[in-house]
């Protein structure tokens, strides 16, 4: 299995994984308070928008060729973190809302 391939295997299934925390707090969000709803719903929408952004990449990076995956996988990296990033800093924030 190419490098490639392997990479891109690895980075689909932690979006599925996020995908899964993500279902969860959708369905706490029907749980809270209605003065924190709005921040949790505007935060989750930021999220989604990150994770269409880091899927769209990653899109980018299955249609590559062997020579050019390597430099679309550093902006690749850059919405990925920021998606990491912001899905850990939701569920800190929000966990127990």
């Amino acid at each position: 299995m190419s490098k490639r391939k392997t990479y891109i295997d690895k980075m689909e299934k932690q979006l599925i994984s996020w995908e899964k925390e993500l279902d969860k707090m959708l369905e706490n969000f029907d749980k809270t308070k209605e003065q924190v709803k709005n921040e949790y719903k505007n935060t989750l929408d930021k999220i989604n928008s990150r994770r269409s952004e880091a899927v769209t990449r990653l899109n980018e990076l299955r249609n590559s060729s062997e020579e050019s995956w390597e430099e679309l996988k550093q902006g690749f990296e850059s919405s990925w973190k920021e998606l990491r990033s912001s899905i850990e800093r939701a569920k800190s924030k929000f966990k127990g809302s």
